[in-house]
């Protein structure tokens, strides 16, 4: 795990930065004593959508992805 401190500016925002790289959107889980959870999203196009709803289709994608190599 790695810790890194980010201060607030002036009217509270956190610069994430490339920490960011590739995410769409977060969500917040407000935890005891404040303590903050950032669960990073990558949101797909609505067009695309059906291919993560057909599990046939889906594994033929993942099989056209992978290695040579791995089994």
């Amino acid at each position: 795990m790695t810790e890194i401190i980010l201060r607030p500016d002036g009217k509270g925002r956190i610069n994430l930065g490339d920490l960011a790289a590739g995410v769409s959107s977060y969500r917040v889980t407000i935890g005891e004593y404040g303590k903050l959870t950032l669960t990073p999203y990558a949101e797909i196009p609505l067009s695309e959508k059906w291919i993560f709803e057909d599990q046939d289709i889906l594994k033929k994608v993942k099989q056209q992805f992978k290695p040579e190599n791995a089994e």
